[in-house]
């Protein structure tokens, strides 16, 4: 110990926060828990009441010193709440950090209330909660514009409209449906982000006429409308593909997610993985940030799912008191890694994958670590056919090692195209959802990333220089297969 008051202080109750200032309680880590608000898990306390909370991935083993199940809102924050008690963890709510100064003995927090906390290593678990992503367009703090849900039987008989497309746009969109006309605005022309389950429910919600969906909308403008002369209070102006449209509508719901609180990171020192906004902080495989001893976990990290900060947190703490733990998701990613040549551990392939993959280069290790659970690595025999011309699937392949052959036209008695390490196949079919345009084999010694179209579109949609990379590849081929 350097004298400081605590080993840890960590900041943010949410369940990363939660899961190391548990695991520091129980391993006798003097430690604080740094929370703004008056309650614990924010994010998840925002979440609409009785939203049933996920826990995904299914593969991925759960280790932490409070439990988590699937279940209500309301049942997985009584189950936090009890694990903090019963642990004795040292929180502190309403405890907003507004500056963190690297000292030679270590760290000193200031605290709103003018307080400074002093501990030999800062966790950051913030989330991204309060960086909401707004619509963008004028009228957007408008009255009656909102980011947020809590209680959807509060609202009656309203015309409401849902932007987003992800998970928490989804459930508001289906809770409200049942006492209110409801739209719920899709900038893209499919439900990419969303969980299975949530992507069955709102296709059935449409195919039903519960509700009503708009694709490949924009928002333009939201204007209040006078008082008395209209039945419905905003006005709001949509652009798709094929018209404008002048929606009238009682309230505007905007789930669009949220950017990381950049300036105050990198106000702190912290060095992020490229100027690209939805860009996440560099970290470690230990989640140890640029600055030694200060360590990123959760959302902000750019793993989002529960499951994975309650890792997070548990392996924070395991690592930053010198005891060797080896991630939970560590033993799944072997399976994918242990057939590839020269790959000795996983961190070796992730560093692999990085420099091999130009597409790849802009995630951070957490983040690839996250894409490769969803992703398989094959190694197929010379001569294999991947892909079929004209078939319906629409998987994504990225070569790692070796090459592939492509056939451009059905009639070519021979592949005429040859791509090598770092190329990918199959945006064709990923970004319009048609048929196969080509054929493709293995080549030599070829070892590829094949991923769901599903889980590319997610990537997509969080990641501007993945989707940069792919439109700017999707174009160019498109036009040479025009000409």
């Amino acid at each position: 110990m350097s004298g400081n008051a605590f080993k840890v202080a960590i900041v943010g109750a949410g369940p990363g926060g939660l899961s190391a200032g548990a695991r520091a309680a129980e391993t006798k880590t003097t430690h604080i828990l740094l929370e703004a608000s008056s309650g614990i898990a924010k994010t998840i306390s925002s979440f609409q009441k009785g939203k049933h909370v996920m826990a995904e991935p299914s593969v991925l083993p759960t280790r932490a010193a409070v439990t988590f199940d699937a279940g209500t809102r309301e049942s997985v924050l009584d189950s936090w709440e009890k694990g903090i008690n019963q642990h004795k963890v040292n929180i502190e709510f309403k405890a907003n950090v507004t500056n963190i100064l690297q000292t030679p003995k270590g760290f000193e927090l200031s605290i709103a209330d003018g307080r400074t906390i002093t501990a030999d290593n800062v966790v950051l678990g913030i989330g991204m909660q309060g960086n909401v992503r707004k619509l963008g367009t004028e009228g957007e703090d408008l009255e009656f514009v909102q980011y947020q849900l809590d209680d959807p039987d509060e609202y009656i008989d309203e015309t409401i409209v849902v932007v987003g497309a992800g998970d928490a746009a989804i459930e508001n969109a289906l809770a409200l449906a049942g006492h209110n006309e409801v739209y719920i605005l899709n900038r893209r022309d499919e439900f990419a982000r969303a969980k299975e389950g949530n992507l069955n429910a709102i296709m059935g919600a449409i195919e039903k006429g519960t509700l009503s969906c708009i694709y490949n909308a924009n928002a333009v403008k939201v204007t209040s409308l006078p008082q008395g002369s209209e039945k419905n209070r905003l006005d709001f102006k949509i652009k798709t593909k094929e018209e404008e449209i002048d929606l009238k509508c009682d309230r505007i719901i905007g789930r669009l997610g949220a950017l990381p609180p950049r300036k105050f990171l990198e106000s702190v020192g912290i060095e992020f993985t490229s100027d690209d906004p939805t860009a996440v902080p560099i970290v470690s495989p230990s989640y140890e940030s640029n600055i030694p001893g200060l360590y990123v976990i959760g959302a902000l990290a750019g793993y989002p799912l529960i499951k994975q900060c309650l890792n997070q947190g548990y392996e924070v703490i395991e690592s930053m008191s010198g005891r060797d733990v080896e991630p939970a998701d560590e033993a799944l990613l072997w399976d994918k890694f242990r057939n590839v040549s020269g790959i000795k551990s996983v961190d070796e392939g992730i560093g692999l994958v990085r420099d091999s993959i130009p597409l790849f280069q802009s995630l951070s290790p957490l983040q690839l670590r996250e894409f490769l659970l969803d992703s398989d690595i094959r190694s197929p025999n010379a001569g294999d056919k991947l892909i079929e011309h004209n078939d319906y699937t629409n998987t994504f392949f990225s070569i790692l090692q070796g090459t592939v052959m492509v056939k451009i036209k059905p009639s070519d008695s021979e592949p005429s195209l040859e791509l090598g390490v770092g190329k990918f196949v199959g945006e064709m079919s990923l970004i319009s959802g048609r048929r196969r345009s080509t054929s493709v084999y293995a080549g030599t010694d070829s070892v590829v990333i094949e991923t769901p179209r599903r889980s590319m579109n997610k990537l997509i949609n969080s990641n501007d220089s993945v989707k940069r990379t792919i439109d700017e590849a999707f174009m160019i081929r498109a036009i040479k297969m025009h000409l």
